[in-house]
C-alpha cells in the first residue's frame, strides 16, 4: 500500500513547492529588512565593530 502511494506521487510538484517556499521566505526577509528604522539598522551594522554584547532590537 505504501509502495503504491509512493509510486503515485509526482515529485516534480515538490520542487516547485520548495521554490515557492524559498521565494516567500526571501520576500519576507527583504520586507522585514526594508521595514527596519534607520536607528535599528545602524545598531545592527555596528555589531561586528562593538566589543560589548547588546541586543540591537532594544
Amino acid at each position: 500500500m505504501i509502495r503504491d502511494l509512493v509510486s503515485a506521487l509526482d515529485y516534480s510538484s515538490f520542487a516547485e513547492l520548495a521554490l515557492a517556499f524559498f521565494v516567500a521566505a526571501f520576500g519576507a526577509m527583504v520586507y522585514g529588512t526594508l521595514r527596519l528604522s534607520k536607528n535599528a539598522s545602524d545598531r545592527f551594522a555596528s555589531i561586528p565593530l562593538s566589543d560589548e554584547v547588546e541586543d540591537p532590537r532594544k
